[in-house]
């Protein structure tokens, strides 16, 4: 039931349950599964450029403007003779966060980047809300703040525009808002989850903890691991779980052809925008959640054994598979009824967080050697 043509026919083949994409998923996500494929099938089909604006809008106060950070962020990979830094926005949530904002030392704030193929989203409410409720509530984090990067299928919008915007973004909350890196944590679903790697790989190769230090850690829900190898619509057509993934081969391949654009994929940029083929040392440690039934599974299980088969990657990372879940689960669990999975999720998300946290604190500690984890 992969094809727009035969979508009408799902609300009735789907009553019995050996004819949904999974037996054990319920007839409500089975059939949303399914539409939600077409809609993306159908945005790509009429290459669909969502524009994006520097106004408030229903978001009012929580959405702020971010100017550009200091000249010296900007440097190697994201130096660019057309991709130049710009004004972006972002919302937080549950409020806005100001300077004033007093918090215990226990609660964190989350930088998150959202998912969409680098060609559609906004990381606004209408779309993030569900996200940032599920973590503010298993989580101990205060904030969210929701960064709206250029998306690639606009002017000016190929890489690396996307990594510039995370720039800037983390420069507000340590520059303008001196929050403590210890007390920020980078999330990332789907292309931001890639986007949150690619911060995190620029402040290795930044090397300057004064201006760019690293983060408490990082959750990568479902990150998009290798964009070069997306724009083949053929990647994924041996992989079983195409079948019951909601993400069609050409959204990725759309959203890697914009991404890449006129770009040379040089032995600089390639570290950057396939990870799954370039492991780095990582500035702090970082949780990779994925779902069973979701089409790039084998790509993160990859990614977890590269990045923990480095030494000094020893303890810096964990691996969390949800059995039943398709892709990016924090992004679209209200809309195919996975709520209850999205939030075990967020609290292995808090869970991780909370020991990271404690270990950083304990001097001469060692940390918990890398961890598979499915249920």
């Amino acid at each position: 039931m992969n094809s727009i043509l035969s979508a009408p026919f799902a609300p009735l083949l789907y009553l019995r349950p050996r004819f949904r994409q999974d037996r054990d998923w319920s007839y409500r996500q089975a059939l949303a599964n399914t539409f939600i494929k077409v809609f993306l099938r159908i945005f790509v089909a009429f290459h669909t450029k969502p524009p994006l604006s520097l106004e408030p809008g229903l978001d009012g106060d929580r959405f702020v403007v971010i100017e550009p950070g200091a000249q010296e962020l900007y440097t190697s990979i994201t130096v660019d003779d057309e991709i130049q830094p710009v004004t972006v926005g972002g919302t937080w949530f549950p409020s806005l966060y100001q300077y004033n904002t007093t918090t215990t030392q226990d609660k964190h704030v989350v930088l998150h980047f959202h998912g969409g193929s680098y060609i559609l989203g906004d990381g606004r409410t209408s779309s993030c809300q569900f996200l940032a409720n599920s973590l503010l509530k298993h989580t101990p984090t205060s904030h969210v703040f929701s960064l709206q990067y250029r998306l690639a299928c606009n002017p000016n919008g190929r890489f690396p525009a996307q990594l510039q915007d995370a720039i800037s973004a983390y420069s507000y909350l340590l520059h303008t808002l001196h929050i403590p890196a210890s007390r920020i944590v980078f999330s990332g679903d789907s292309a931001g989850g890639h986007l949150a790697l690619a911060l995190l790989r620029y402040i290795t190769d930044y090397n300057d903890e004064k201006l760019l230090p690293p983060p408490t850690c990082s959750w990568l829900f479902s990150p998009w691991c290798d964009i070069p190898g997306a724009r083949s619509k053929n990647l994924w057509e041996n992989i079983p779980n195409v079948q019951t993934d909601y993400i069609p081969p050409s959204f990725p391949a759309w959203g890697a052809k914009h991404l890449i654009g006129n770009l040379q994929i040089t032995p600089e940029f390639e570290p950057y925008l396939a990870p799954i083929w370039h492991p780095f040392v990582l500035p702090s440690p970082v949780l990779v959640v994925s779902g069973g039934r979701e089409v790039m599974c084998q790509e993160h299980d990859r990614l977890v054994r590269h990045l923990s088969k480095m030494q000094q990657n020893e303890g810096r990372v964990e691996y969390f598979v949800q059995d039943l879940l398709p892709h990016d689960v924090l992004m679209i669990a209200w809309i195919l009824n996975f709520r209850k999975e999205a939030d075990q999720c967020s609290v292995k998300a808090g869970t991780f967080l909370t020991r990271m946290q404690a270990v950083s604190e304990e001097d001469g500690s060692e940390v918990p050697s890398v961890a598979f984890e499915s249920r």
